[in-house]
């Protein structure tokens, strides 16, 4: 064999390592574990993050399916809030950055971790602009089970094509964008230029500007949010999608646009989930609560490969058009309620994320109560009953990461402790309180867009509650939401008398009154000492608060030491 051909040959077995290398070390990219403060948002600002605001992200992206790779270019508008000489961004560390410039010109910059320090061309004063762009690559990291677990979804529709989607709640923005990863900081606009493969769309929050077709058939969506929003509900959404527009009229009289980009196979199902559930609902919720408050934007949908996420003004929808045994979509309904708690209305430290998600799993039974009455109201009420598990508190003390903060009881004590409160203060208190919770007002159909949105904090809310009731209701908070066990009541029949004596974890205060059957006849207790009794016959039949009015430990579920040996 002549040597030409050895030579060949050695060059294409190296051409194939390289190959070879190159692939394994992607590989090992995309699993490489995330850095800890890119696994977790809304954590302890650092010095250089406090000193900066955001005004606003601009951010150009472009999706490679076939390799799973991206590649973009963030840039954020910062103003200063002291003086600073340096500007702290986050992005997965996992992404390659090509150049980081300062108002236009290419800068040096650090990184540790997940952190991006940037050295200003010249000292900011407080109230003084600048811009910092980075420009990046490389494979973002994929869900392992979204929405759950943060990160890009890869999938294929039924026929095969591309269909991505990101989810990054707990996780935050800089899975794969650069931004400051913090929901107490929004940005006051964001515009996103995507460019995607020829038939597919990007579907992303706030206005599709416009759309360019690129001479090989690819395609550049230009979005933008005009109205704050938090970084962690920023979501890119990419398939062979139709879109499906329509509007309602908002409580306040405005004509608000409805988009729908769902696939081609289930378009007759999106426009059903429209006409059928999506009008009812809406309608509800403004009746309920106030107007929607993204009307000057849309109310969007997009189908996923996942399950769902309440992304501001495009909610991410994967329930595949099931209704449930309560005649409608759970889903959708669950998701719609955070375009006001959460989106709206924005905890201000992740230790009352209760606020957002309790709230948000209340409103299905509340719907329920309102479409199909008491019954269907007291099965869902009853089914997250079951599921409580009281280890910790759901307003924890200290500095807590979303993976602490977000445990399930946020939803299903936060369900509870709102059904309580319902019943002792009555139908217009509660739903006065919970509007200047969200709106500042506690009749905000006339509002006009755009609507402001607000952070919030569980003392807040206990004000506004105290304020409506005419009565302090402190204590109750106190119990309910600061300790992780439920008070218990202690039952005891004696010389015809029934004694009921609170069981009350931290030695609290807890004047709740009981409601008691006594054959058939209601009669409450008061407890305003923790305790109370009632004259009752030997053989008479009592049941104890026969609705479940009251939020208290019952056999029925285990205590926090069973439930973890599960």
């Amino acid at each position: 064999m002549s040597l030409a051909y050895h030579r060949r040959t050695l060059r294409a077995l190296v051409s194939i390592f390289i190959s070879l290398l190159a692939l394994t070390m992607g590989a090992c990219a995309t699993r490489m574990p995330l850095d800890p403060r890119t696994a977790n948002t809304g954590g302890l600002l650092t010095a250089s993050e406090r000193a900066t605001d955001v005004i606003s992200y601009d951010l150009t992206l472009e999706l490679f399916p076939k390799k799973r790779s991206i590649r973009g270019s963030g840039t954020a508008q910062l103003r200063a809030i002291e003086p600073t000489t340096i500007v702290e961004l986050q992005l997965d560390s996992r992404f390659t950055i090509s150049e980081v410039r300062v108002d236009g010109l290419a800068m040096k910059f650090q990184r540790d971790g997940g952190s991006i320090m940037v050295e200003l061309r010249q000292p900011l004063d407080a109230g003084e602009e600048s811009s910092v762009t980075v420009d990046y690559s490389g494979k973002p990291w994929v869900a392992k089970r979204a929405p759950w677990d943060g990160g890009f979804v890869w999938s294929k529709t039924p026929d095969g094509q591309p269909w991505i989607a990101t989810a990054v709640q707990s996780e935050g923005c800089d899975l794969w964008w650069p931004c400051k990863d913090h929901f107490a900081d929004k940005p006051e606009r964001m515009t996103m230029h995507v460019t995607v493969p020829a038939g597919l769309s990007a579907a992303l929050n706030g206005v599709l500007e416009s759309t360019d077709k690129l001479a090989d058939g690819r395609r550049t969506f230009h979005w933008v949010v005009t109205r704050p929003i938090s970084d962690y509900n920023v979501s890119l959404n990419v398939g062979p999608f139709e879109r499906i527009e329509t509007s309602f009229e908002s409580v306040n009289g405005t004509k608000v646009p409805i988009e729908f980009w769902t696939l081609k196979s289930s378009l007759e199902k999106a426009r059903k989930l429209i006409d059928e559930d999506l009008r009812q609902q809406i309608e509800w919720f403004e009746r309920t609560l106030g107007p929607y408050p993204w009307g000057d934007e849309k109310l969007g949908l997009v189908e996923t490969p996942h399950l769902g996420m309440e992304h501001q003004t495009l909610n991410a929808y994967g329930n595949k058009f099931k209704r449930d045994n309560h005649g409608f979509d759970w889903l959708l309904q669950h998701e719609l309620s955070h375009e006001w708690f959460g989106n709206l209305m924005t905890h201000k430290r992740s230790n009352d994320a209760w606020l957002h998600e309790g709230f948000g799993n209340y409103m299905q039974p509340a719907y329920s109560l309102h479409r199909f009455g008491k019954a269907a109201y007291l099965h869902r009420m009853y089914q997250g009953y079951l599921r409580l598990e009281n280890c910790d508190p759901v307003v924890p003390e200290g500095d807590p990461t979303s993976d602490e903060a977000f445990t399930g009881d946020i939803y299903t004590k936060g369900m509870w402790v709102l059904h309580t409160l319902r019943r002792q203060i009555g139908d217009d208190a509660f739903w006065r309180a919970t509007r200047r919770l969200l709106y500042d007002t506690a009749t905000p159909w006339e509002l006009s867009y755009p609507i402001e949105p607000v952070y919030r904090s569980t003392e807040d809310f206990v004000r506004f509650v105290n304020e409506e009731a005419g009565r302090d209701l402190t204590w109750m908070f106190d119990v309910y939401l600061r300790e992780a066990d439920l008070p218990a009541l202690e039952i005891s029949r004696a010389d015809d008398n029934l004694k009921l004596v609170w069981n009350v974890p931290g030695g609290h205060e807890f004047p709740m009154p009981v409601l008691v059957e006594v054959d058939g006849t209601l009669h409450q207790v008061s407890m305003e000492d923790g305790s109370g009794w009632l004259p009752v016959a030997q053989d008479a039949h009592v049941v104890i608060d026969p609705d479940m009015a009251v939020l208290r430990r019952l056999p029925i579920i285990g205590s926090c030491e069973e439930i973890k040996a599960q």
